[in-house]
């Protein structure tokens, strides 16, 4: 039994859809287009979901083994569970079902149900029924011969231990508060008692914890304890009391680095003392006396540390720690060889490397060299190791495997505003053996065709700048106009990694029009060309970039296009988002996303702008109540007016109810602006909503519904969406 214990959960396989409509609902499947659309209604559509979701969440049901009695996602959770075990492989031996229940009892007591109880009714090929039941302490039930074609596990949870009080004695270098957040997680809005759950295997992990806590402060000698611990059988509630003894605070008061030649001293060097003594405070160190050695030349340098003496001092242990270096021979770097890439420019290579031959050998900076050329991104992986060229030299190889030269890809898709969708991605890595890249896309349905054609130059102009050349056409019947765009356009891109910001300029040449507009009033020219200048930033350091949990990320963009550009619009359009994603507690996350933008153009001139260059607002990323471009200022007789600017706020609540399965709460606002000759109009329109995220490889599968609070006579009651990505 003991390698059950060992085992872990696998991977459940995402399913991805994308969905939108009015009060009303549509449906993108996932292909690897971004929007398709089926019209539905709510009952066919809610069908649809339900079914997904229970597919989804068992695995197991058209298996002959099964679970009852936890609960919707806690049967699932079980049945997760089960996989591990391999169980719908082979026979279901007398082993492999007491394997299973002593996994499910296993999985049920150490999450704090003492007391639990998991039965088993199972059906042999005599078509015989026959039951079992397991308790703690496990005993294998089942005789030895039984082979079942068909099982089914009931649990009876029995009473749920968990914590109600926890007192902590003797801590002094920990906040009491800050200490129980290692017992009790910190749930912030809502705390179950689940999150609280209680088990000997628990308590284990939280005194590990705590005491780990400690020892990361200088507390060396910290030991915790449950001192008193009372259960109530009839409630599960548990009151402990842990006591602390932190022991003396461990102190550096002297520490030097001994360099030695075959165990003989060479060279003394002192560490600044004062530090607390703690595992980490020792690993930098060592790592910093390491790479100063690599740097030097010293490729085969070893780093080893032993305490000389730790001294007690009333309540203080003074430490004289030592480190002992042996750095090996010096060695010299004699050339840089390159294996595998056949078909790249070795300048491109020995430029990327810039490793010169008779300097001292630095591994840290051949290590560099192998993560620029990775950069790069036509290689599936670089492989650096040494050769021996020579006493005290050796040569740097770097060996490659590279990518897939040509890339491409079928796109095919159905839906009941697009309808029929077919399409193809096309890629080609390092053309000429540079590095650069060629992309093309193709799209075609009933109500739009669109294409771009993609050239991507890898630091053209220094380390990390790089050049794209673009060419695109998109034809497409939007909500209230048809819209119509050819253009190129030339940019360049910098990465400042240490500030996390990427920052591109580019310019742009197209020629836009719009036609069949269903706006509030018509005024001049609907075609143009536009000539601009767009000036983009980014600052990042969101943890997850497919599904934020924590970080913020601040995006800005001004576009200005002008005659002297090359084009007939003159406008500026300045752009700002904020976002910004928080744990609150160990399970509540907390989402902030902002935007404002606005177009802005010289007396006269809205009339040489086509409507393309107004804002879309609402849809999946921005107010949920609404669909993509229809949450706009309406005219007095109803009918819809342009956006020229909009400042958006999206606020939301997620709670994880299973696994991969988010629950969220949310609420949208945007206010939008049209200008008129005497002044601006503008409405405030607001929704909320409840959904479900389900988490993937290529980010979260939304299911969320946007209720509209107090929507006009012409807007909907709320509308779902069924959508691929993260909102903002």
């Amino acid at each position: 039994m003991d390698h059950l214990q060992a085992m872990t959960r696998d991977v459940l396989h995402p399913t991805g859809y994308d969905l939108v409509s009015r009060s009303r609902f549509a449906l993108h499947v996932g292909l690897p287009l971004a929007a398709r659309r089926i019209a539905l209604s709510p009952r066919p559509l809610l069908s649809i979901l339900l079914t997904f979701l229970i597919a989804q969440l068992s695995p197991l049901d058209a298996a002959p083994v099964k679970v009852g009695g936890f609960g919707l996602f806690g049967n699932a959770e079980l049945r997760s569970s089960l996989r591990l075990l391999e169980i719908e492989e082979g026979e279901l031996d007398a082993q492999k079902i007491d394997d299973a229940a002593f996994l499910l009892l296993t999985r049920l007591t150490q999450n704090g149900y003492l007391d639990a109880q998991v039965s088993a009714t199972y059906r042999t090929a005599d078509q015989g029924e026959h039951t079992a039941s397991w308790s703690a302490p496990f005993e294998p039930k089942i005789p030895e011969g039984v082979v079942a074609t068909e099982l089914r596990f009931q649990i009876d949870e029995g009473t749920l231990y968990y914590y109600q009080d926890v007192t902590i004695d003797g801590l002094v270098s920990l906040p009491v508060e800050e200490a129980k957040s290692y017992i009790i997680p910190d749930t912030s809005l809502y705390s179950r008692k689940k999150d609280r759950s209680y088990s000997p295997n628990i308590l284990s992990n939280h005194q590990k914890q705590l005491t780990a806590a400690l020892v990361a402060l200088g507390r060396t000698d910290a030991k915790v304890t449950a001192s008193s611990i009372e259960l109530d059988k009839a409630t599960g509630a548990v009151n402990v009391t842990f006591q602390v003894s932190e022991g003396p605070l461990y102190k550096i008061t002297q520490a030097e680095a001994h360099y030695l030649r075959e165990e003989n001293l060479v060279e003394t060097k002192e560490i600044p003392q004062g530090a607390i003594y703690t595992r980490t405070w020792v690993e930098d160190q060592t790592r910093a006396i390491r790479n100063e050695a690599y740097r030097l030349g010293y490729p085969d340098t070893k780093v080893s540390n032993r305490v000389i003496k730790a001294t007690p001092e009333e309540n203080t242990v003074s430490v004289h720690i030592r480190f002992e270096v042996r750095r090996g021979p010096k060695v010299t770097l004699t050339g840089v060889e390159h294996k595998g890439a056949t078909n790249t420019h070795l300048p491109l290579l020995d430029r990327k490397t810039d490793l010169t031959p008779g300097e001292p050998l630095d591994i840290t900076k051949a290590e560099a060299a192998r993560r620029r050329l990775s950069r790069l991104g036509i290689f599936e992986r670089i492989d650096l190791s040494y050769q021996a060229d020579g006493t005290g030299q050796r040569k740097a190889i770097f060996d490659y495997k590279p990518g897939e030269r040509i890339k491409a890809q079928l796109l095919l898709g159905y839906g009941s505003y697009e309808q029929f969708r077919a399409g193809l991605l096309a890629r080609r890595e390092n053309l000429f053996g540079r590095a650069h890249t060629l992309s093309f896309e193709a799209i075609r349905s009933i109500k739009s065709t669109s294409g771009r054609l993609d050239y991507t130059v890898p630091e053209l102009l220094g380390e990390s700048i790089d050049g794209t050349f673009e060419i695109n056409f998109l034809d497409r019947q939007e909500l209230y106009f048809d819209r119509e765009e050819r253009g190129v356009s030339v940019g360049l891109f910098r990465r400042f990694p240490q500030l996390l910001t990427d920052v591109g300029i580019d310019y742009a040449l197209e020629r836009k029009a719009s036609s069949d507009p269903k706006f509030n009033e018509e005024f001049g020219l609907q075609e143009a060309n536009i000539g601009s200048l767009s000036l983009r930033a980014t600052r990042s350091n969101i943890d997850d970039i497919l599904y934020p949990k924590s970080g913020y990320e601040i995006s800005g963009v001004v576009r200005y296009a002008d005659e002297i550009l090359g084009g007939e619009s003159s406008f500026l359009k300045p752009e700002l988002g904020f976002a910004y994603h928080k744990r609150l507690g160990d399970r509540w996350l907390f989402h902030l996303g902002t935007k404002a933008a606005q177009i802005t153009y010289p007396e006269g001139g809205r009339a040489k702008i086509p409507d393309n260059e107004f804002y879309l607002v609402g849809g999946e990323n921005s107010v949920r109540g609404y669909r993509r471009g229809e949450a706009v200022p309406l005219a007095e007789e109803g009918k819809p007016t342009r956006v020229e600017a909009y400042a958006l706020i999206n606020l939301e609540l997620e709670y994880p109810i299973f696994d991969r399965l988010n629950i969220v709460l949310f609420t949208d606002a945007a206010r939008v602006w049209e200008r008129t000759d005497t002044t601006d109009v503008y409405e405030d329109l607001a929704s909320v909503g409840l959904g479900f995220r389900y988490n993937t490889i290529v980010g979260p599968v939304r299911l969320e519904y946007g209720h509209n609070i107090d929507p006009r006579p012409e807007d909907p009651r709320g509308t779902v969406h069924l959508s691929i990505g993260f909102p903002f």
